[in-house]
């Protein structure tokens, strides 16, 4: 009788470690299931318009008289107000900064024998407006200035190029969401492909990251090219 019992604990033990066995099987392969993953990334790419331009118009004064130099700035700054104007801008958009003056008879290396002007004055003129292709406009036709006899210049010697202005895209939150979920789309997409190809099931998403958007020029000033990549990773079954 006690022999019988014996077998019967030993036959319900080895039931029980077989049962077990089977249970931490299927949890191992199912835990190696989920493991499974890929990693796909989604693109989302458009070209936008520009829309806040600033612009510096910038022009230099020479004279040996102050009381000359100041009326010479005076005409100078009204020949480019009324040229902006006339463009299509407002005062408002316009800013017109102090008077950078020199004496060039009192700097600390300076000499009188070999200066053509005693005072030399630079100006800054700032455009600032979201009427994009009328500061183009103005940009593209600064010679007219030269007509005019203001001496637009870079650097206090020589004239301004492209470095003297900026377009700029401020409206990047009113795109952003669309763009967000497009490029999630093109990433499942991916996922889908990737799963055709490999004779495999895409499950649910194990973690995702949205990468930063870029803004990045392109050969039209007026417009830029706004970027961004998410990155996901898919169960696959």
């Amino acid at each position: 009788m006690k022999e019988l019992s014996l077998k019967i604990s030993f036959g319900i033990l080895a039931v029980a470690i077989v049962i077990m066995g089977f249970f931490i099987y299927r949890g191992l392969r199912s835990f190696s299931d989920k493991e499974r993953i890929v990693t796909v990334r989604g693109l989302s790419e458009r070209i936008v318009d520009v829309d806040n331009a600033n612009l510096v118009i910038s022009y230099a004064v020479g004279g040996n008289e102050m009381s000359e130099v100041l009326k010479e700035i005076e005409r100078n700054n009204k020949k480019v107000k009324d040229f902006v104007i006339a463009k299509g801008l407002t005062e408002k958009e316009i800013s017109i900064n102090v008077p950078n003056i020199k004496d060039k008879r009192n700097q600390e290396y300076g000499n009188e024998y070999n200066i053509t002007y005693r005072y030399y004055a630079t100006v800054k003129i700032t455009l600032i407006s979201n009427k994009v292709s009328i500061v183009r406009d103005i940009e593209m036709n600064q010679f007219d200035l030269f007509k005019e006899g203001v001496n637009l210049i870079k650097n206090d010697y020589y004239y301004e190029g492209e470095n003297n202005r900026t377009y700029s895209f401020t409206k990047l939150n009113d795109i952003k969401p669309d763009m967000i979920k497009e490029s999630i789309k093109n990433a499942k997409k991916a996922a889908d492909e990737f799963a055709q190809s490999s004779n495999s099931k895409i499950k649910n998403i194990k973690s995702a990251y949205q990468g930063q958007f870029e803004i990045t020029s392109t050969d039209d000033p007026l417009k830029v090219k706004v970027r961004v990549v998410s990155t996901i990773n898919y169960f696959v079954k």
